[in-house]
């Protein structure tokens, strides 16, 4: 299966609206950092390719 770019930012959006919704402030907290890292390697990777 081939994910864009595009596509794998839009997920984490969903993922962000998801975690938003969470009861658990240290889970909020954990997927928020993971979130983050993804969204770094995903502008990193737009510097490579450009």
């Amino acid at each position: 299966m081939k994910i864009t770019l595009a596509n794998a930012e839009a997920v984490l959006d969903e993922v962000q609206r998801d975690t938003d919704k969470l009861h658990s402030r240290e889970l909020r907290r954990a997927i928020e950092k993971q979130i983050e890292a993804q969204r770094a390697a995903i502008k990193a990777l737009r510097r490579k390719m450009n």
